[in-house]
């Protein structure tokens, strides 16, 4: 497969730390981490944040983190960076993500040129070690962590059978590559200047219809401005509006939307809702590449 050139403006997303909620079981909670994880990659999410806002349960909360984490993983780096976890004991339910750091080590022959996830496995002295798939290694002219996580770009394959490879940043990289797991306070969030419009989304909020041009202005003026727009789901129990009430800060400095008017069900899972809100503003930042 091709890796699929980066759509811009970046979007992230934030779900609340009780997105499982109503879950009944912890099979359950680990395919619904996978739908949820699924659709955001499905429409080139960048970041997935897991948002805290009143009382949180620190488990329920690492039982969440845990699993996307591990999703989010390159297969071929589990074993190195996931030990044996209460946590993870259903996570081979997840389903396989296939973002493009996931299936780019797999292929047969990797060239000059290609960029990879990889891990440090030691310091010679010279190079750092790196890991980037099953049986394949790369040499970084640096001194790294051992255990720490690299993007690196392949220069050349040495004599040794290991390539030369440098070090990349996600910032300057023009594919779509992979969803970063973050947590963060829902008010430190909603302070990240490099989001240069917040979207809320709940049934209560103004129809898409109506300010659809308004949408699509800002995600213009995103694109222009290369900044990222941060889209934010409530919780099965509570929405948007009201979680923000509970922490009192006011709603109406952001776009409140119902990007589903006239919906056929009574209520839309936190799932659900993300492939329906994502697959309306994909539609839209891909017009304005025309």
């Amino acid at each position: 497969m091709r890796p699929p050139r980066l759509i811009k403006p970046i979007i992230d997303i934030a779900v609340p730390w009780n997105v499982l909620e109503e879950c009944p079981d912890e099979r359950e909670k680990v395919r619904k981490i996978g739908y949820i994880c699924r659709g955001a990659a499905i429409f080139q999410t960048s970041r997935l944040i897991i948002y805290r806002y009143g009382k949180v349960d620190e488990k329920e909360l690492r039982f969440l983190k845990r699993n996307l984490e591990y999703l989010v993983c390159p297969p071929y780096l589990r074993k190195d960076l996931f030990k044996i976890e209460p946590e993870l004991k259903y996570a081979g339910l997840l389903p396989p993500l296939k973002t493009p750091c996931h299936y780019l080590a797999s292929k047969d022959k990797i060239r000059p040129g290609d960029i990879l996830e990889g891990i440090v496995t030691r310091w010679d002295g010279y190079y750092s070690l790196v890991k980037i798939g099953e049986g394949k290694f790369a040499r970084v002219p640096k001194p790294y962590p051992v255990g720490s996580r690299l993007t690196i770009r392949i220069e050349a394959e040495s004599r040794e059978g290991k390539y030369r490879a440098h070090v990349v940043s996600l910032d300057k990289i023009e594919i779509y590559w992979n969803i970063t797991i973050e947590e963060k306070h829902l008010k430190e969030l909603l302070n990240i200047e490099e989001y240069s419009t917040i979207i809320l989304t709940g049934k209560e909020g103004k129809d898409i219809r109506n300010i659809y041009q308004d949408i699509q202005r800002e995600l213009a003026r995103a694109k222009e401005q290369n900044r990222r727009i941060l889209v934010i789901f409530g919780s099965p129990r509570k929405g948007v509006d009201q979680i923000f009430q509970e922490e009192n800060i006011d709603i109406e400095k952001y776009y409140y939307v119902n990007f589903i008017p006239e919906q056929g069900v009574e209520t839309i899972r936190t799932e659900e809702a993300i492939i329906s809100v994502l697959s309306i503003l994909h539609f839209i930042r891909t017009c304005l590449l025309r």
